[in-house]
């Protein structure tokens, strides 16, 4: 339990941050039936008509509490987390982010069960649909962080036809049985060669979580690319929360790049962050 809360306290703990400044941002809303909508925070470089959008999944809980704030701009939970804090570093010209919130329906259940179903799959393609319709993007890919991976591991492997790739950043390998500690179990025997999709690991080689291990991810990657990641600056607070190493804390722009460089290119920057002071 006490892992599990560090990851939420992480993500909560900054949740008056300002918005990013030079991010294009609106709300786009998937109805679901049954009184459930699945919300969506797309930003992007004004003026800018990407044909790429990088669907984000955060880490736990994974819900964002999307609702219109004061003037209209969307507002959200979890900014401290590492995908949402570090989106401006992923978003170009040619790439949008999309971060993707639980449906209203599960903000207090989103958990493996769901991540896990036909019907979250479900949710996401009709998420992906009216991205494409509405935005005019081309290529779809998930990027998942920590719990955020149970989404993009299983997403991507229901979604294969329908996506470009997946991302998973500081994976969810070693999850832990017992009261109120089964959260990521799924990822325990997770079949990484059964995906259909194009796939990239990103890892810090000094990740302190134990639920998160760098060497368990090397073990079980197969010949899937891997991007390493070294260094932090400014790392603070518990081994799981998002300002450790585990969030690529001072690593960010690098570990961003390195994603985008791999979505548009596939090119794999094998090792990043030595030596190296993020903004």
């Amino acid at each position: 339990m006490k892992v599990l809360m560090a990851l939420w306290l992480a993500c909560v703990s900054l949740m008056a941050i300002a918005q990013d400044a030079g991010l294009e941002e609106r709300l786009v809303t998937v109805p679901l039936g049954a009184g459930s909508d699945l919300n969506l925070v797309v930003s992007k470089l004004p003026g800018s008509q990407p044909q790429v959008a990088a669907l984000l999944f955060p880490g736990y809980p994974g819900v964002l509490k999307v609702q219109v704030a004061a003037g209209g701009a969307p507002g959200y939970q979890l900014r401290g987390n590492f995908l949402v804090r570090a989106r401006r570093h992923l978003v170009s010209d040619k790439v949008l982010t999309v971060m993707v919130d639980c449906p209203t329906a599960r903000w207090e259940h989103c958990d493996d069960a769901y991540r896990t179903s036909d019907q979250y799959a479900q949710d996401i393609g009709a998420a992906i649909d009216k991205l494409k319709a509405d935005l005019g993007v081309s290529k779809i890919y998930l990027v998942g962080t920590s719990y955020g991976t149970v989404s993009s591991a299983f997403l991507a492997l229901k979604l294969a036809g329908r996506i470009d790739g997946a991302v998973h950043t500081a994976t969810f390998t070693d999850p832990r049985v017992g009261k109120g500690l089964s959260h990521g179990l799924p990822m325990r025997d997770f079949n990484w060669a059964a995906v259909k999709t194009d796939q990239l690991f990103v890892h810090h080689q000094d990740d302190p979580c134990p639920l998160t291990q760098y060497r368990s991810i090397v073990a079980r990657k197969g010949s899937l690319p891997l991007v390493t990641v070294h260094g932090t600056k400014g790392a603070r607070g518990e081994p799981c929360e998002a300002f450790s190493a585990h969030g690529f804390v001072g690593r960010e722009r690098a570990v961003m790049l390195a994603i985008s460089d791999w979505m548009l290119s596939r090119n794999v920057q094998q090792a990043v962050g030595a030596d190296q002071n993020d903004e």
